[in-house]
């Protein structure tokens, strides 16, 4: 019925583009002196100074914007490295090629030259957000899931490290150059990587085609730093508050077909987690406890044989070591945390058929590559520790001791076709096996054995898809797809589902698009909870498997680009998930296992303004308002839990976020300032009479108090001969704000951060 009301509109469009005799703008970037593609770079069409369309390069520097009315455009080329690119084109219906070859430059020239801004935009065909390393002004301290949460619409992060993204409990997966890294120890505060390997990173958080299955509120598709241009070394070192201190090397060279890229940083604070404990008598948070040392490394080779080949290998290690937490008042609880993740990745993009201006005719792309996933997790308790772990409904205090490590090979494999304009076929596949050993013991203060699960990860998942997208005109594109997954798990047995997805979309202009998403998600659980679960052993009451979640998902979207260099996106949303997953903490510690949850409920809307007015000012917005909710059985994880009674909001439940960042630009000269509201996760508190699930039921009775944080940055470029000098302030919390992140739900509470001051040195060579 849907059907059959759309086809008119679709029809219609079609004779309109042929009066209007719109065309398109496609060509590709290269090196001047090698002819190496440049991926990840940014085109920028305007008209009388006027950003009409924004596109970024692929795998093997193509681009294109489609629609465009029949008149003359300023094509521009900015890439990192690289002296920009700039050609005045006229389109006709017959499309027009412009192709660039950029020129390097020395990292002197290219910090006087290159004028940043802030780091966020919106692609206005998908309504994607896009990250750029280049323009990122983030505190020496921030990791990926602070990039996360503040780039991302509608997420929070949460003390464990986590970000949950519309609602919901830290779904998401990272797609590094092309594969997939599945998802590591539940709890685990280690990082996965430095933020400073990162060249770009793409946030899907709907409308996901076919080809993406598992832990998707949203797919983080992370592009790395490109070895471009010629020898490039940076080297920075920073202090400030909380004994705080870390160091940082990249460094980064190419040899035509050849080039390396390598990160090493290292970071010290005596600040490493959110405080458990506000001091009511001091007013200050109590930051007891909290030592952590973080350490990164990656690496990455990459080889272009030609113009249609793309080779990259990278091996990435990261370790974290913590002290945990707690509140003085109870007792010593000297416990202690290391966490260490890492992965290696092979990929090989291919390219067939035509290229230049007809790159997406009779043309195909073949993606093959192959990963090596593998994590650890070690949780010791201190030698006089007192006992004060809680298993409900058991009352005896018990010391815990926790060992999980294990490892994931998989491989993935893609195919492209287009076999001419407006048609295109894609299907792959992607499957891994994990193995692994968890041994998870308790102590009372006699010595005696309480809760403990001893066993091994064992576990399969594949997944397969198909899609096609089909485009009668440039005005309209019609994804649809379907995949196969297949979830392997002891006691869980084989879990599998078929999805459907399905969006269209309606482009009247370059500057405008509408579109509607539905799509079945199946989410499993993290890979250590392919683990037989053990009874409780106490009461000798077994626990279920945690099974994958099933979810409907459906969305509605508007984006729109304004004359003046604004850019505005408005959606929304709804999430049915039977069952749903969320993680529950042993209190007190950072150990987490996942729980099904019988029914979740999610709604939400989001706005987000991009920002980029002719000048040294720009500025992003994100807002968003949802609920997310759940109700029934309670069931998973390590122990039978005490579910609350009825309808519940989920502890990563936020109804009302937003971040909003302005930077000022000019001469090698930025200042900046970060706001980040929230409208308060859970107190802790039992839903009252007051409790509703509407979008607009704040149910403040059960949520701690909002909090508005603003963070400020400053800093100068100097160019000495052939050195490249940046010093850099940071301050987190300018006001000292204090409040309750979170109270106990799910896992324990924590407080704030309080105002910290950061300095950093950056030299380039």
């Amino acid at each position: 019925m849907v059907m059959m009301l759309l086809l008119p509109l679709l029809a219609a469009p079609v004779h309109a583009t042929l009066a209007t005799a719109n065309g398109d703008i496609a060509g590709a970037v290269a090196d001047s002196a090698t002819g190496k593609p440049l991926p990840g770079g940014e085109v920028r069409i305007t008209r009388s100074g006027a950003v009409v369309a924004v596109a970024t390069t692929d795998a093997f520097g193509r681009y294109v914007v489609h629609n465009l009315p029949s008149e003359t455009y300023t094509v521009e080329v900015r890439y990192l490295g690289y002296r920009p690119g700039r050609r005045e084109v006229t389109v006709t219906a017959a499309g027009q090629a412009v192709d660039f070859r950029l020129a390097p430059i020395p990292i002197n020239l290219e910090a006087v030259e290159v004028r940043a801004s802030v780091p966020l935009a919106v692609d206005t065909r998908s309504g994607n957000q896009i990250f750029k390393q280049n323009d990122y002004h983030g505190a020496p301290t921030n990791t990926t899931s602070q990039i996360l949460q503040q780039s991302i619409v509608g997420a929070a992060r949460a003390p464990t490290g986590e970000v949950h993204i519309r609602g919901q409990h830290a779904e998401y997966t990272y797609y590094v150059d092309g594969l997939p890294v599945p998802a590591g120890i539940s709890g685990s505060l280690n990082e996965l990587f430095d933020p400073q390997v990162v060249n770009q990173i793409d946030f899907q958080t709907g409308g996901w085609d076919a080809e993406y299955g598992n832990k998707n509120a949203a797919v983080v598709n992370v592009t790395t730093r490109i070895p471009a241009g010629g020898l490039h070394l940076d080297a920075s070192g920073y202090g400030g508050s909380f004994t705080t201190n870390g160091q940082n090397l990249n460094f980064s060279t190419n040899a035509g077909k050849l080039g390396l890229f390598f990160s090493g940083a290292r970071q010290v604070t005596d600040m490493r987690r959110e405080p458990v404990v506000f001091d009511t008598t001091k007013g200050v948070a109590e930051n007891f406890h909290n030592h952590g040392e973080d350490y990164f490394g990656f690496g990455k080779i990459q080889f272009i044989p030609s113009d249609r080949d793309v080779v990259n290998f990278e091996v990435n290690r990261s370790r974290t070591r913590f002290a945990v937490p707690f509140d003085s008042v109870e007792g010593i609880i000297n416990d202690h945390q290391q966490d260490v993740n890492g992965f290696v990745n092979v990929g090989w993009r291919h390219r067939v058929g035509a290229g230049g201006a007809e790159s997406e005719e009779r043309s195909g792309e073949l993606f093959a590559g192959a990963f090596f996933r593998d994590g650890s997790l070690n949780y010791v308790p201190g030698a006089t520790d007192q006992p004060s772990f809680i298993f409900y409904p058991d009352t005896v205090p018990f010391n815990l001791t926790e060992h999980r490590a294990f490892h994931a090979v998989g491989t993935k494999v893609d195919y492209l076709l287009r076999p001419h304009h407006g048609l295109e076929f894609k299907a792959g596949v992607l499957a891994y096996v994990t193995r692994g050993r968890e041994a998870f013991t308790t102590a009372d203060s006699a010595g005696n054995p309480g809760p403990a699960s001893n066993s091994d990860l064992r576990g399969s998942d594949v997944g397969v898809y198909v899609q096609t997208a089909v485009s009668p005109s440039d005005r309209w594109e019609l994804r649809t797809g379907v995949r196969f997954d297949n979830h392997n798990a002891p006691f869980a047995g084989n879990q599998h589902q078929v999805s459907p997805r399905i969006k269209l979309s309606f482009f009247p202009d370059p500057a405008n698009t509408f579109y509607v998403y539905y799509g079945r998600l199946f989410l499993p659980t993290n890979v250590e909870d392919l683990r037989a679960i053990t009874s409780v052993a106490d009461s000798g009451v077994v626990a279920a498997p945690t099974l994958p979640e099933r979810d409907r998902f459906f969305e509605v979207g508007y984006v729109h680009r304004f004359p003046a260099g604004v850019v505005a996106k408005l959606s929304g949303y709804y999430k049915r998930s039977t069952p749903g997953i969320d993680d529950n903490t042993v209190p007190g510690s950072a150990i987490v296992t996942s729980v099904n949850i019988d029914q979740v409920r999610i709604t939400g809307i989001e706005g987000v303004l991009e920002i980029r007015p002719p000048g040294p000012l720009s500025a992003y917005l994100n807002v968003a308002l949802n609920h997310a909710y759940g109700f029934g059985a309670i069931t998973g994880g390590f122990f039978p839990t005490q579910p609350p009674a009825g309808t519940f909001d989920l502890d990563h439940d936020q109804r009302l976020s937003g971040v909003a960042s302005l930077l000022y630009s000019r001469q090698g000269l930025f200042v900046g300032t970060t706001a980040i509201y929230g409208s308060g996760l859970t107190n802790g508190n039992d839903p009252d009479s007051t409790y509703g699930t509407g979008l607009f039921d704040f149910n403040k009775s059960i949520k701690a108090k909002p909090s508005l944080i603003l963070n400020a940055s400053a800093g100068y470029t100097l160019v000495v001969g052939a050195t490249v000098l940046r010093p850099q302030v940071y301050v987190e919390n300018v006001f000292d704000h204090k409040y309750l992140l979170k109270g106990v739900f799910f896992s324990g509470a924590s407080v704030g951060r309080p105002r910290s001051v950061q300095f950093r040195m950056n030299i380039g060579m």
